[in-house]
């Protein structure tokens, strides 16, 4: 059993391998082709999953969460095991998740015995869950300006007329470890490694136990920006990005975007300019930046090969 995810969605061939209590290896290569998936199933039921939630992704998510460390009196061997359970079964959802929502790629199911694994994941309950979580993340989005919310600590007068009390978990000791007032719930989320659902809901509680304030987010420039170069407001665009990158200089896709809004005016020689200040905020897209610069350069020396 094997096909495209383009269709047959992964929904879909578990629903199926589930209904027929099928047990085997089913191989799923999503977007990244080099990130292949391998998921047991048996009896329909998702028994393991490698690499998310492999011994080896739980061990390193404890350490990550602070609930373990690299030294052997305190390694991950020696978390309780209901506690690397519980965090394996997150992962697995968490990974499970993202994948159903994949239309490129394909799937490849090999029938054949498999032992009892750590997780007992029902295909029907996942769908049921991946529901509730988008209908509870679209909740969350809107009570918090799309996760644009800055979280920052409240007043101490304001934690001591608290009422609702609130017992902290690890999640919650290491968010307001990062909290700085100046990163929104999205970023932190990020920072964390977590998902942003879980985040964002524990910034809610944070809040209601007067831990935590929202600020409002401000103005999203970039996408401002982008609005205006649709328009073909060129020179709008590129003014509210000089603004925004003079204001915040490590801000790479308000770069980026000015670069854009450079060339859409025929100041080539500044976008140049704008993406070589974007290469050196964001060296992870450097090829990128570069590949722009040369385009913009080409165009420069066509210009000046008219001129002459």
């Amino acid at each position: 059993m094997h096909g495209p995810l383009s269709e047959i969605s992964l929904v879909e061939v578990l629903q199926l391998l589930q209904r027929g209590r099928r047990s085997g290896t089913l191989r799923v290569t999503g977007p990244d082709p080099t990130a292949p998936h391998t998921l047991w199933l048996r009896e329909g039921l998702v028994v393991a999953l490698e690499p998310e939630a492999s011994d080896a992704a739980v061990d390193a998510g404890l350490i990550a969460r602070a609930l373990a460390s690299d030294d052997a009196d305190d390694g991950p061997d020696r978390v309780p095991v209901a506690i690397r359970q519980s965090l394996r079964n997150r992962l697995a959802s968490a990974s499970l998740g993202a994948m159903l929502h994949w239309s490129r790629g394909r799937f490849d199911f090999a029938e054949g015995p498999v032992p009892a694994g750590p997780l007992e994941v029902s295909p029907d309950a996942l769908v049921f869950d991946v529901v509730e979580s988008e209908m509870r993340r679209v909740d969350l989005a809107m009570e918090l300006d799309d996760f644009r919310a800055i979280p920052g600590f409240a007043p101490v007068d304001a934690m001591a007329t608290a009422t609702t009390a609130l017992n902290l978990d690890p999640l919650d000791w290491r968010l307001l470890d990062v909290v700085d007032g100046v990163r929104n719930i999205a970023a932190l989320a990020a920072a964390l490694d977590e998902p942003l659902d879980a985040v964002a809901e524990r910034v809610r509680a944070l809040q209601s136990a007067a831990i935590l304030q929202l600020a409002v987010a401000p103005p999203d420039v970039a996408l401002e920006a982008r609005a205006a170069i649709e328009a073909g407001r060129y020179d709008e665009a590129a003014a509210l990005l000089r603004a925004r990158v003079a204001a915040v200089p490590s801000d790479g896709e308000s770069w980026r975007t000015l670069g854009l809004a450079e060339v859409g005016a025929g100041r080539f020689e500044r976008a140049i300019g704008a993406w070589e200040a974007w290469r050196a905020a964001d060296p992870t897209r450097a090829d990128e930046a570069a590949a722009l610069s040369r385009a913009a350069q080409t165009m420069v020396e066509a210009l000046r090969d008219s001129r002459d």
